[in-house]
């Protein structure tokens, strides 16, 4: 019943004028330090030669894998394979991501262009924004925030209907997200392009017909070069291949996973649902903090490596700034929500932000679990 009533109507966020004066100091004070420095928010020097990296990254890896030097031995041939993947994850975090915000530069032309990025490492972009910005909207909003979406294989809420198998879900969790690249490129985007009529608060959607022509040509161009061109060309043994093709998504695919799921699903966040109008009694601001958990934010490798998705509050209030500005504009996020008295959330390493989503996932393993809709932030008045 609760899916249904947050699911037929539209929802939207209230506030009140005290909630609102937080979010427009901290929009001045951001906005600010652009100003005042001189910088733009969109991409710099860092950004492009991260982006510059990542491509010769992926030219290399796959002109090794190409060359046939790897075939004689296959499971040097798989962990070039599987190290593909990585990179591939490297792509989708540091440049996809932010392009698909139209984050990475003013111009959204070039955004589109880069975010193509993700077509070519097996997703679909004009998908992506669509199921990315409804999670966006609406996180941890049941029936609304899609990637709380499993259909019953895990329990991501106290709101999803409680299954015997669930008790052990803790355990079989990480499995299923070991798979979830292999399914998001064979099944999820057809799935969603061609079952699904809703996507978040996005009701009776009809895609165009050249942005499913666009999704099934560049599912055609990742399944040549990650599979088909390896099994033509290479002399390695077709098990070795196929392995590599399962390879490139496995171990790269949980590391995804795990990522963006910490930020999210932890012991400490909350579940907000709105009233029977549609209506969520917070500001967007404020929901984001009592729903969202950075870590390891003082670790420049992490951060560089995960493309800022690590330090994920700041990204959801101020989404269409490049992730390379988010240590400095996250210490102006933290000291204004200190000197309102709000909490920001985070975790010093990778580790404790682990062990917070696994305490979660084993919370709502039992059919009695409960976890607070509101928090003290969201009481902030």
């Amino acid at each position: 019943m609760l899916k249904q009533t947050t699911t037929a109507k539209r929802v939207r966020f209230r506030s009140n004028p005290r909630k609102d004066e937080f979010m427009k100091v901290l929009r001045q004070r951001v906005m600010g330090y652009f100003k005042d420095n001189n910088i733009t928010q969109y991409a710099n020097g860092e950004m492009i030669r991260k982006t510059i990296f990542a491509a010769v990254m992926w030219i290399g890896t796959f002109a090794l894998i190409m060359s046939d030097v790897l075939s004689s031995s296959p499971l040097l041939l798989i962990l070039a394979f599987t190290f593909l993947g990585f990179v591939n994850v490297f792509i989708a975090f540091n440049i996809m991501h932010d392009a698909c915000h139209d984050a990475y530069s003013s111009n959204r032309k070039v955004n589109k262009m880069l975010g193509y990025s993700m077509n070519f490492i097996g997703g679909n972009q004009y998908l992506f924004r669509k199921m990315h910005g409804a999670h966006h909207g609406f996180v941890n909003i049941y029936g609304i925030d899609v990637t709380l979406e499993s259909h019953g294989m895990f329990r991501f809420t106290p709101e999803e209907p409680w299954q015997p198998k669930h008790r052990f879900q803790h355990i079989y969790t990480y499995v299923i997200y070991a798979l979830a690249m292999l399914h998001w490129v064979l099944v999820k985007d057809f799935k969603w392009f061609f079952g699904e009529s809703h996507i978040g608060n996005q009701k009776n959607i009809k895609h165009p017909r050249k942005e499913v022509l666009i999704m099934l040509a560049w599912k055609l161009v990742y399944y040549s070069y990650a599979l088909f061109l390896p099994l033509i060309f290479l002399s390695a043994p077709l098990w070795a291949i196929l392995v590599g093709f399962v390879m490139i998504h496995l171990l790269p695919g949980l590391y995804f996973a795990l990522i963006f799921q910490c930020t999210h699903v932890y012991d400490g966040t909350t579940y907000p649902l709105p009233d029977e109008n549609g209506n969520i009694e917070n500001n967007y601001a404020i929901h984001v903090l009592e729903t969202t958990a950075d870590f390891s934010r003082k670790s420049k490798i992490g951060s560089w490596i995960m493309g800022g998705i690590n330090i994920h509050v700041i990204h959801h209030i101020f989404p269409n700034i490049c992730h390379v500005h988010y240590p400095a504009i996250t210490q102006i996020l933290k000291d204004t929500a200190e000197e309102y008295g709000l909490e920001y959330q985070e975790n010093e390493t990778f580790a404790q932000a682990m062990i917070k989503h696994h305490r979660m996932l084993k919370h709502l393993s039992k059919p009695d679990a409960t976890v607070p809709r509101i928090g003290k932030s969201a009481m902030y008045a």
